[in-house]
């Protein structure tokens, strides 16, 4: 102002008069200036929030997850699981990550019935699972060089399977690959907002049953659709 006099705020009015400027909601006092005693006026460059910061480093990770499953030999209904697991972005552009998911209730209205051959034959029905997976990916950041907030990636990767019936000690194991899609979103900076979906194909070969370890003929194939949303901490 022409006596000296400096205010700072956001100008909500100019309408070559007069100015009324103010900074709602930190400060609830506004002031109208005119344009008569204003000396000079300096405007302060707005500068967008930045972008996540697309770095090399550490991650730990937390989803919880829709499964969806498809099977002619086992069909499963749909249930949550939980993941948990670490990795490294070894360059902005490639990311190596690792965890297990874990899903405590499977459930299936037709049953899988194992039986073996021979003098010895013995047959049990099963209806309630649970399954705990480990997954190995790798994930790249096609657009890392882009100045936006949310930042898309592209996943694939091989999953480890263990299909336990409840209550039975009997496990089926097997394995497969995944592929899907998700985007980062910056909370702070360091937490991050995830969501993905992926395509995983896991096919159980071997069983554990009885305690003795045989070959499942045929395979048990199941595929899942996993819809997920979680937090990650990046270092």
């Amino acid at each position: 102002m022409k006596d000296g006099t400096v205010y700072k705020g956001k100008i909500q009015v100019d309408n070559g008069k007069a100015i009324l400027i103010g900074n709602p909601p930190f400060d609830p006092t506004a002031y109208l200036l005119e344009n008569k005693d204003i000396d000079k006026v300096i405007y302060e460059e707005y500068r967008q929030p930045p972008p996540a910061e697309r770095k090399r480093g550490l991650q730990l990770e937390t989803r919880v997850n829709g499964d969806v499953l498809s099977s002619s030999q086992l069909p499963l209904r749909a249930a949550p699981s939980l993941y948990v697991g670490a990795g490294f972005r070894v360059h902005p552009l490639i990311e190596l990550d690792g965890g297990l998911d874990w899903a405590p209730d499977l459930y299936s209205s037709r049953g899988l019935l194992i039986a073996t051959s021979g003098a010895s034959a013995q047959s049990r029905g099963y209806q309630d699972f649970h399954m705990l997976r480990g997954v190995f990916a790798g994930r790249i950041y096609p657009f890392y060089q882009k100045s936006w907030k949310a930042e898309p990636y592209l996943t694939a990767g091989y999953s480890l399977g263990r299909l336990t019936p409840s209550g039975s000690g009997d496990t089926l194991k097997g394995a497969g690959w995944l592929i899907g899609f998700g985007a980062l979103y910056p909370l702070t900076t360091h937490v991050f907002l995830e969501g993905r979906f992926a395509y995983e194909a896991l096919s159980f070969d071997t069983i554990n049953f009885l305690g003795q370890d045989g070959t499942l003929n045929p395979s048990i194939d199941e595929k899942n659709y996993t819809f997920s949303l979680g937090i990650s901490w990046r270092l």
